[in-house]
């Protein structure tokens, strides 16, 4: 409406307020990128590319959904609606905004062993799963492996009985 009017210090400042907005989000994910590696440090976990990739994947979720959120302040004129102490305040990427600084000071505030305790339990899920599909295929593996370290120490006896006998 701003751009209709020709008010292009309206325009100005609702940028201006929107780049606030973007890099306190931004702010946030930096602050819980450094805290996420320092605990998986602590834990003794190892960072992987596929971490960085989720980082990566948060960054293009979180700005693709200010981004809409942009676009709908651009597009629906809220001044319509209020005067202009509010109008001047794009209301909808200021909610986004809060609900993503809340999500990553959640996140930050979050102790290391509640996040391995998750994943532990994620991953004794997946064992109980792969127990309950394939019961056979595990007593395979199983069996396999018995045998497969069978062969490997008697290997090593007989490697070791004829290093003694020379």
């Amino acid at each position: 409406m701003e751009f209709l009017k020709g008010d292009y210090a309206a325009i100005i400042n609702k940028l201006i307020v929107v780049g606030i907005l973007w890099s306190a989000v931004l702010l946030a994910m930096i602050i819980d990128f450094y805290f996420g590696i320092r605990k998986a440090k602590q834990i003794g976990e190892v960072r992987s590319s596929e971490g960085y990739k989720r980082s990566v994947s948060k960054f293009n979720q979180y700005f693709g959904m200010l981004l809409y959120a942009f676009i709908f302040d651009a597009i629906v004129p809220i001044s319509y609606f209020f005067e202009f102490p509010i109008s001047a305040i794009p209301i909808v990427s200021l909610l986004a905004t809060v609900a993503l600084v809340f999500t990553e000071a959640k996140s930050v505030h979050e102790k290391a062993d509640e996040k391995q305790r998750r994943k532990v339990n994620a991953s004794f899920l997946q064992v109980l799963e792969l127990l309950e599909k394939k019961d056979d295929v595990l007593h395979e593996l199983l069996t396999d492996y018995k045998k497969k370290t069978e062969n490997e120490n008697s290997n090593n006896i007989n490697n070791s009985s004829s290093v003694d006998g020379v």
